[in-house]
């Protein structure tokens, strides 16, 4: 009778126990094969995201890292060509972005000087819209020679005038008179000039003139006085408010 410890087998497959394995027998278990679709790490840049300075900086941390100073051995040895093409790229474009910083430090002086020069040419139309009022003397026609776009006059006003902007007073060509000077108001037909040579705040305000246009020479001043001049502008509806008083020493 076999004995169950120590079997002896006469033929394969017969009388086999589990653990043992013949010739013919089926293949025994394998191990699983490597997972071959486990992902791999990768690198991601948002590029599309990055602007000039952030691609150089970029290159500034990887270039040190890829090619390193000798006798230090680059990680990815195989990299060389590559890098030095990237390091000429990142060259040019420190090179046309310190250009461009450059450049716009330099658009700022420039538009602060085109800002300044239009500011003169505002005020010297200015000069010269009083100068042509002052001649043409309301005449639409001599108004219209000038090419400056008239105001319509065929709306009537509803309010009474607006405080007047941009008063200012010039020295006159000769001793003793000052040139006044202000912007049109659109609800006035005419203006009132007051002077003072007291307090500003206290008054006594005089009544120089009431003139139609937005310019005027005060004539018979005191050389040397300092004089305070206000305008105010009346209209159908009446008068609008004083602005502030500007000043000048008579000359």
């Amino acid at each position: 009778m076999p004995d169950p410890l120590n079997p002896h087998y006469d033929e394969p497959g017969v009388n086999y126990a589990p653990e043992f394995f013949y010739a013919d027998d089926p293949q025994p278990p394998q191990p699983p094969p490597p997972n071959h679709h486990k992902p791999m790490a990768s690198i991601t840049v948002p590029f599309s995201r990055l602007n000039a300075q952030q691609l150089i900086y970029l290159a500034d941390l990887v270039i040190p890292s890829l090619a390193p100073a000798a006798p230090a051995t680059p990680p990815l040895p195989n990299l060389a060509t590559k890098v030095a093409a990237l390091v000429v790229k990142r060259t040019a474009a420190k090179t046309a972005s310190d250009a461009y910083e450059a450049a716009k430090a330099q658009l700022i002086t420039l538009r602060n000087a085109r800002d300044g020069a239009a500011d003169e040419l505002r005020d010297e139309h200015k000069v010269v819209i009083a100068g042509v009022e002052s001649e043409a003397r309301g005449d639409a026609t001599k108004l219209s020679s000038s090419k400056y776009p008239l105001e319509s006059t065929t709306t009537q006003p509803t309010t009474v005038p607006a405080v007047i902007h941009n008063a200012t007073i010039t020295a006159g060509d000769a001793d003793g008179t000052l040139d006044v000077n202000y912007n049109p108001e659109r609800n006035s037909k005419t203006y009132e000039v007051q002077l003072t040579s007291a307090d500003p705040l206290a008054g006594l305000w005089v009544t120089k003139s009431q003139p139609t246009t937005s310019s005027l020479r005060l004539t018979s001043l005191t050389s040397g006085q300092r004089a305070w001049v206000r305008v105010r502008g009346n209209g159908s509806k009446g008068s609008g408010g004083w602005r502030d008083p500007a000043t000048k020493i008579v000359p």
